[in-house]
């Protein structure tokens, strides 16, 4: 996640500098408000990231347990089927006498 952050505090300072060096304002001015802009975007990556991130895991994590639930409701299932065709299977064979 330093990654992201980092981005993007390059990304609000280089934007901030140079639309403050376009727009004429001295360095000094510009510089100050860039890294300004590099604290405040590295904070919003970091928001984003830590975001995405919590949802991505919970996404991950609802996938593997509606695969589990759909797993065991599968073998209930095969079991009930099985223990159906077990009970079917005596009353079809003739009783030997």
């Amino acid at each position: 996640m330093k990654q992201y952050i980092i981005q993007g505090g390059m990304i609000g300072f280089l934007l901030v500098f140079g639309l403050n060096t376009l727009n004429g304002n001295d360095l000094g001015v510009s510089l100050m408000r860039a890294c300004i802009a590099a604290a405040a975007f590295g904070l919003m990556a970091r928001w984003f990231a830590r975001t995405m991130f919590s949802e991505l895991h919970l996404s991950l994590y609802l996938s593997q347990q509606a695969a589990a639930a759909a797993a065991q409701k599968a073998a209930e299932e095969e079991a009930a089927a099985q223990a159906a065709e077990t009970e079917a299977a005596p009353a079809e064979t003739p009783a030997a006498e």
